[in-house]
Order: C-alpha cells, then sequence, then structure tokens
C-alpha cells in the first residue's frame, strides 16, 4: 500500500474522525469556537502521509495502524499545546524558543548556499590567492641525535658531542625509540613526534651542517638537515573538496549575514547602555 492509500484509508478511520472532533470540543469547552484560522487543526493526506514518511525514515520499516494512530494522535496534541501556548505568549521573552526561532531564519537564509556548487574558475581562484593553505606540508630529510632530558648537564654534553659530530666522529647518543634518520618526513608527521617546536627549529637549521641542541617534547637532539623539499603547489583536482569546503562556509557566512541586514533595516533599533 503506497503512503497515498495509507492516508486516505487513515483518513476513513474512526479514531481520525473521534480526533478531529474531540480538539473541535476542547474549543467549544473552553468557551471558543473554532474559526478558519488558527482555531482549525486539519488533519489531511499530506499530514498523515508525512508522518508516516518520518517514521519510516527513522525506523527503516512503515508504521502499522496503532502506531499511526499514535502518530496522529501526538500530531494533534502537538498543534493543540503550541497554538495554545502561543494565545497565551508563553513564546516570549523566552531565551531558548527566541534561538530556535533564530536558528530556524538562519537555517532559511543559508538553504541555497548550502545547497549551491561553485565553478572550477571560482576554486581556482581561492587556490590562487591561497596556495599555502592547500599545499601538503613542506618534507624534510634529517639525521638526529638524542641525548635525553633537557637538563644542565645534558646541555654540556650536547656542547660537547657537537664538534665530534661535525668531524664525522661517531656520537652514539641516549638510547631511545626514535629513528636516527627521517627522509621526507612531513611537517605534521614530524611535529606528531617531536613537536612543533622542533619543526620549527629544523626550518631554521642549515642544511648539511650539525646544529644544537635543539629541544623537542622528548628532550635535547643534535640535528643535521640532509635535505628540504618546499610543498608542491597545488592542484584543484587534489584539493577539490577542501577548497570546496572552504567556499561553502564562506558563501553561507554571507548569506547569513546579508539575510540578517536585510531583516534589520525594518527595525528601528535603540540601544540604550546602563549608566
Amino acid at each position: 500500500m503506497t503512503l497515498k492509500q495509507t492516508g486516505r484509508q487513515l483518513l476513513r478511520e474512526p479514531l481520525v474522525h473521534f480526533l478531529i472532533a474531540g480538539a473541535a470540543v476542547f474549543w467549544l469547552l473552553s468557551g471558543r469556537a473554532p474559526d478558519l484560522g488558527e482555531r482549525r487543526i486539519v488533519v489531511n493526506e499530506q499530514v498523515v502521509s508525512g508522518l508516516v514518511q518520518r517514521w519510516t525514515d527513522m525506523f527503516r520499516r512503515p508504521p502499522g495502524q496503532e502506531e499511526i494512530d499514535g502518530l496522529i494522535r501526538d500530531y494533534v496534541q502537538d498543534q493543540v499545546y503550541y497554538r495554545e501556548a502561543l494565545r497565551l505568549g508563553l513564546d516570549r521573552e523566552d531565551e531558548v524558543v527566541v534561538r530556535r526561532m533564530r536558528r530556524k531564519m538562519e537555517s532559511l537564509a543559508v538553504a541555497e548556499a548550502e545547497s549551491a556548487e561553485p565553478d572550477d574558475a571560482v576554486l581556482q581562484a581561492m587556490i590562487d590567492k591561497d596556495p599555502a593553505r592547500y599545499s601538503d606540508d613542506a618534507r624534510t630529510s634529517f639525521e638526529q641525535v638524542y641525548l635525553g632530558a633537557d637538563t644542565p648537564a645534558n646541555r654540556a654534553a650536547a656542547d660537547a658531542a657537537l664538534p665530534r659530530l661535525r668531524r664525522n666522529e661517531p656520537v652514539t647518543g641516549v638510547a631511545a625509540p626514535l629513528p636516527r634518520r627521517q627522509n621526507g618526513a612531513a611537517d605534521e608527521t614530524i611535529a606528531g613526534t617531536y613537536g612543533d617546536e622542533f619543526v620549527l627549529a629544523l626550518r631554521r637549521a642549515p642544511i648539511g651542517q650539525w646544529t644544537g641542541p635543539v629541544a623537542s617534547g622528548l628532550g635535547l637532539h643534535l640535528v643535521r638537515i640532509e635535505a628540504r623539499a618546499a610543498p608542491d603547489r597545488p592542484s584543484l583536482d587534489k584539493v577539490r573538496q577542501r577548497v570546496t569546503n572552504d567556499w561553502r562556509a564562506a558563501a553561507t557566512a554571507k548569506a547569513r549575514d546579508e539575510s540578517y541586514r536585510r531583516i534589520l533595516e525594518g527595525y528601528d533599533l535603540v540601544i540604550e547602555r546602563p549608566k
């Protein structure tokens, strides 16, 4: 049975008629006859089909007859309480309601921008404006000797070992689960082991010469840069998803701000600051 057929069948059910009549009686007993505006609650084929579809999307199966009856009862109760709350002004000065309504308005404002797709020329212009943002990390090949924790004694040992390394004499250092040499390591990989400050020190170190001591999150090191490769210029095909995400974030922020400015123009804003 299709959703359309289900909806038609439900509208013939006595329970549905009872609920609709009950809603009308509710307003009659409260001293107010239902009118054709906010006092009229219509549970039609479209409403029932929507309720059934939402249930099916959530539970991955169509609801049974009793479950559909329950969905309709909840819908009618939601509408009754919602409209009565509005009549009583319970939505006013309620911070939770204000925030939710703001989010709904913002969602409407950015819906078009969120579904839009930029063309390649726009994305390429973003890459050209800030290529470093979309480039891979620079890659560094280096050798290091670990000398232990950063203490005065170990700094003195580093000062003594540095001339020996520059004379190509062997220095073993302190045993640690660290590679003596790393080839073509990305900055992110190096930082994951040694820390960001160590990466910055490697960038300043000369190529082909032992230098140090260089501090890391692990302690002290003597290092020699063997090669340093600048990052390749990013290609659109390689970074398309990243640059598209940035474009869409900027587009939605712009749409939200512009919508707010247009709405604000229709208000007379007075700000009275406490003295």
